[in-house]
């Protein structure tokens, strides 16, 4: 994830919740997870598509995270046997019921009982949140609407697994060093980082917040 400039300034309207969104969901696992709500004593509101990216109060998030936590407990638990707990059956069964996203399913657990008992106000900001690193066009950058950037799993440039193996230098540094696109914001930002000594990024972190 890279964050955007006006990510710290950003007021949520009617004190929301916001989240990005997720695609884990299937009619299958909606009618499941419904059930789960149910089994644990939990309020359902049927929402669904809700991303593991939060913005909101501090209280929020709290509660979202303790009521989320509570919610993988009780699938890990109940829900998946040993061996999708242990990854022993890959993504066999994905989208339909897979270990690997317990968190979005714990989330949704939580997020449809929190709204629907009134503790808290739901957005599903795609609007917002999450924005591809690999965006070339240039309306959000340039509009200050986008609060985040997120790297997805894909090998287009920007990809975190590209960056990670090493494959990006500083060839590419000065190719996006212009570019005002999010694709060529997450390149800077993850090649400066890489390149920038820990001495030189307090100067630069400094020199920021004295401007500010």
């Amino acid at each position: 994830v890279f964050i955007y400039r006006h990510f710290a300034t950003y007021i949520p309207q009617n004190c929301s919740f916001i989240t990005g969104g997720g695609g884990y969901g299937t009619d299958f696992n909606r009618r499941k997870l419904k059930r789960i709500a149910h089994d644990m004593g939990f309020a359902h509101l049927g929402i669904s598509g809700m991303g593991s990216t939060w913005y909101g109060s501090p209280y929020d998030g709290y509660v979202v995270a303790n009521q989320t936590l509570h919610g993988m407990l009780w699938l890990a638990q109940y829900e998946f046997a040993a061996p999708e707990r242990e990854s022993k059956l890959g993504t066999l069964m994905w989208p339909e019921w897979h270990y690997g996203v317990l968190l979005l399913y714990g989330q949704h657990l939580a997020l449809n009982h929190l709204a629907a008992t009134n503790q808290i106000r739901i957005i599903i900001g795609h609007n917002l949140l999450d924005q591809s690193t690999t965006d070339n066009t240039l309306p959000y950058v340039q509009q200050g609407t986008r609060l985040n950037l997120h790297c997805w799993h894909t090998n287009d440039r920007f990809s975190k697994f590209a960056f990670k193996l090493g494959q990006y230098n500083r060839t590419e540094l000065e190719l996006y060093r212009n570019d005002t696109t999010a694709k060529a914001f997450a390149m800077r930002m993850a090649l400066e980082s890489k390149y920038m000594t820990l001495e030189e990024m307090a100067s630069y972190g400094r020199n920021k917040s004295l401007s500010s």
